[in-house]
């Protein structure tokens, strides 16, 4: 599932299938309301032998708490080379895409790695 961070920078690399296109087109579904819309996509680089692609991606009317169903298509086809979902959460002061451990009670300590034989009787 991507994240998308209403008012922010919304930078993404995904895998997708194989394509000869280099122009590409970002379809959404509301998962809620069944209503269509497109992202607009910015800074667009694909990396053929990896199938790599790389995007900035900005979605007018996005809803907050919003999910949606994502398609990319590369032009001129109707087969999308991406399936997936995307989360739509509001603004914060510090915008984090990446999961963060918030549980600070618990810390793992660095280990001697060494073996220990216990005997039991």
């Amino acid at each position: 599932m991507l994240s998308y961070f209403i008012s922010q920078s919304n930078q993404y690399s995904i895998r997708t299938d194989d394509t000869a296109s280099n122009q590409f087109t970002m379809s959404l579904q509301n998962m809620i309301t069944q209503n269509n819309t497109t992202a607009s996509l910015t800074s667009v680089a694909f990396t053929p032998y990896e199938n790599l692609l790389a995007f900035t991606a900005s979605i007018s009317g996005a809803i907050t708490a919003g999910q949606y169903r994502v398609k990319i298509l590369n032009s001129g086809s109707s087969l999308p080379i991406y399936h997936g979902s995307l989360q739509v959460y509001a603004s914060e002061s510090i915008d984090k895409s990446v999961y963060e451990n918030k549980n600070t009670q618990y810390i793992s300590n660095v280990s001697t790695n060494t073996y220990t034989e216990y005997i039991i009787q």
